[in-house]
């Protein structure tokens, strides 16, 4: 690894990580892979070397936050005196200028907050661990930096995962994972940046006619609308609120779309006429039985085969593993790819990549 070239971190949401990395590998093909890393059942973490601007990263739109990586260590000992060596390396390290100044130009003055994350068995606190970071910074600035409690210039977090230290300094705001187009908001709807993963996983092209049967808030629409040009996109959900829903999200974005409602295994498409298909399918806990599901799924999935072009790619969010490749199995004009496990409000899914086979 290139010890001139800073060190960055993307928090994603639990199991997005390998697809963020498919996304920074693509924005930025200078971009050196260092490691996945999974912090608890909320978040998980891609590490990266990059040597452009800072400012670039919060282009990024799988991550929730972006983060410039200033202390890192491994193999620590869960004992009382990792709280010395954190102090300690946070007081040295040379990364932490670079951040301060990339974040607020040569102003010598600072204001700071320490958010702590410990995951795993220690003998110390959270609360003792979040000091030993505030004590090295302390020692490093003294009174220059202040300790506040919100409305801080720098934001550093610290992690402390089992025996893995890593500490960074926040580069984006609640709006890379808060989106300015969701301006009505539905129960359970999908996280922006799960659907930004589910869109960029259909390798979005700018002739794709692109297609989400089961729109609910309209936040799959958004991120492909946002994620490059297209020739149409289109959806629609089978209950009115929701199509109201997305509707109102979109039309903020100012850009075409097309919105109906309908059934979605009962789509008015024309056959092989979809290039793209992007869909949050109904979980156990949403449609109230399995038997629901069991009805809903082989039509849908017929459906998804009948309008999907020859060789075009869909992407499916489901948490029944079973129910998806056992339907996906006796459809033999669609195969599944490959898959993601990812968890979605406290519940873990799948997402899947499937392809149309050739006519």
């Amino acid at each position: 690894m290139d010890n001139l070239s800073p060190v960055y971190y993307g928090q994603t949401m639990p199991g997005v990580e390998r697809i963020a990395w498919l996304e920074i590998r693509k924005r930025f093909p200078r971009a050196r892979f260092i490691e996945f890393l999974f912090t608890s059942e909320k978040n998980g973490i891609v590490v990266w070397q990059f040597d452009g601007q800072p400012d670039e990263l919060l282009e990024l739109r799988t991550t929730e936050d972006v983060f410039v990586l200033v202390v890192s260590a491994e193999r620590l000992s869960r004992d009382w005196r990792d709280l010395r060596t954190v102090a300690r390396l946070v007081e040295e390290s040379p990364w932490l200028d670079v951040a301060a100044r990339s974040r607020k130009g040569s102003k010598d003055s600072l204001t700071y907050r320490v958010v702590s994350r410990k995951k795993g068995k220690h003998r110390y606190r959270r609360i003792d661990f979040q000091e030993a970071v505030i004590k090295g910074i302390q020692r490093r600035y003294g009174h220059r930096w202040e300790l506040v409690d919100e409305n801080a210039d720098l934001e550093i977090w610290a992690n402390m995962l089992g025996s893995r230290l890593l500490c960074g300094v926040r580069l984006s705001d609640r709006t890379m994972r808060h989106r300015d187009y969701q301006t009505v908001h539905l129960p359970a709807t999908l996280r922006p940046s799960v659907a930004a993963a589910m869109v960029l996983l259909t390798e979005p092209g700018p002739d794709d006619i692109f297609l989400d049967p089961m729109c609910g808030g309209g936040t799959l629409m958004a991120e492909r609308m946002l994620a490059g040009h297209y020739k149409q996109v289109i959806g629609g959900d089978i209950l009115p609120d929701r199509v109201q829903a997305s509707r109102a999200n979109l039309a903020a974005l100012g850009k075409s779309f097309n919105l109906c409602r309908w059934d979605a295994c009962r789509l008015p498409l024309a056959a092989d006429s979809v290039d793209k298909v992007s869909t949050n399918l109904p979980f156990g806990k949403q449609v109230g039985s399995t038997a629901d599901l069991r009805r809903l799924y082989p039509c849908f999935f017929a459906e998804l085969a009948r309008v999907l072009k020859p060789e075009g790619l869909a992407t499916v969010l489901s948490s029944e593993y079973e129910l998806v490749k056992d339907v996906v199995r006796r459809q033999p004009r669609v195969h599944i790819l490959t898959g993601y496990s990812i968890a979605v409000l406290g519940e873990w899914g799948r997402i899947y990549a499937i392809r149309r086979v050739p006519s």
